[in-house]
């Protein structure tokens, strides 16, 4: 980019004659952008035109051997450098942003400077604490080489401005730009962890959801069936008929169970009796009975035709009476009541049984 200076040019010299008023060949001089002006080199010294409308007879134009068009302009001017990392590999990548406007266009135009970036590039570089900033910070350290940069470019500049005759120079701002490399790993970091955030949160929400259907669901077919209503994907009536069908069902089912239950108390009361049954027969073969005044055969008789109790249970004597089972000392078979009773009791031990 040019600036301040945008042009020079040579200017050849303007032929005179007698009686002929000199004027310059509007081709010798070369268009004006917005905000620029001329300045025409005239007896060793440089002139400024300013912003009038040219004349080419003007005597200023028509004695000039050379014309220079400055910017006058305020501009941004960019000025990049590189400093060094801790990793030979890897540079931190500075811009500094000046505002330049020219002050005096004769003083700017005698000087020739078409390139401000360089000067403004060879007074940064003259700062010795600025090229060693970051030699012991790596490349992912940029933040804090940003924090260091900018305080340091901005004391220096504000200690040791820039300066070029007839113009105002002054500090803008100062950027460290990440490497192309860094840009391109970062993005691919963040667009992983995105990625990854996501996923949690679709796995999240698909955990939520499984967790309330699981809740709708072991609340019962009626909750199932509310929620299609509220969808729209059950008819209201559809619905009903199916819950009239699953009351029937469960009442269907109640009574299988009571038959069931029913059908099982039978089947234990018939094993228990028939167990009985066996424990009193082995009894009756081992000779429990033959010391108590109980009919064996009666007895049988009274566990295979009346149900038995978890109590005392009623069996019948020679002599008509009852006795429970188990109850007091017993003589011998057919003994009466008058029976000698001193002898031991013939109750059998667990040890018989067995």
């Amino acid at each position: 980019m040019l600036y301040p200076v945008l042009s020079e040019k040579t200017l050849p010299p303007v032929p005179r004659r007698m009686f002929v008023t000199a004027r310059r060949s509007a081709d010798d001089l070369p268009s004006v952008p917005p905000g620029g002006v001329y300045v025409f080199k005239v007896g060793g010294r440089q002139r400024l035109y300013g912003d009038r409308h040219i004349d080419l007879t003007d005597d200023v134009v028509v004695d000039a051997v050379a014309v220079s068009i400055v910017q006058r302009r305020a501009s941004m001017i960019t000025c990049v450098f590189l400093i060094p990392s801790i990793s030979a590999a890897d540079d931190f990548t500075i811009s500094a942003t000046f505002r330049c406007q020219v002050l005096a266009p004769e003083i700017v135009a005698d000087s020739g400077l078409m390139d401000l970036t360089a000067v403004l590039y060879n007074h940064l570089a003259q700062d010795r604490d600025l090229k060693g900033l970051g030699q012991n910070y790596r490349i992912d350290d940029i933040n804090e080489v940003r924090r260091l940069v900018d305080a340091q470019v901005t004391a220096y500049c504000t200690l040791v401005p820039p300066r070029v005759r007839g113009m105002s120079i002054e500090l803008s701002s100062v950027l460290v730009h990440p490497s192309t490399e860094l840009r391109e790993q970062r993005r691919r970091v963040r667009d992983k962890e995105w990625a990854h955030e996501v996923g949690r949160i679709d796995v999240s929400w698909e955990n939520s959801e499984i967790n309330r259907y699981a809740d709708l669901l072991s609340a019962g077919p009626a909750f199932a069936e509310a929620l299609g209503v509220v969808r729209h994907e059950v008819n209201v009536g559809q619905a009903a008929e199916r819950m009239r069908e699953d009351e029937r069902e469960m009442r269907r089912q109640q009574r299988e169970d009571e038959r069931e239950m029913r059908r099982q108390q039978r089947e234990d009361e018939r094993d228990r009796r028939r167990q009985l049954g066996e424990t009193l027969q082995m009894m009756v073969e081992r000779g429990y009975f033959d010391r108590m005044p109980i009919d064996p055969m009666r007895l049988l008789d009274e566990v295979a035709g009346h149900r038995m109790g978890a109590g005392e249970v009623p069996l019948l004597t020679e002599g008509g009476q009852t006795i429970p089972l188990g109850a007091g000392r017993a003589g011998s078979r057919g003994v009466g009541a008058g029976a000698d009773r001193s002898e031991p009791d013939a109750i059998p031990s667990e040890e018989d049984i067995a």
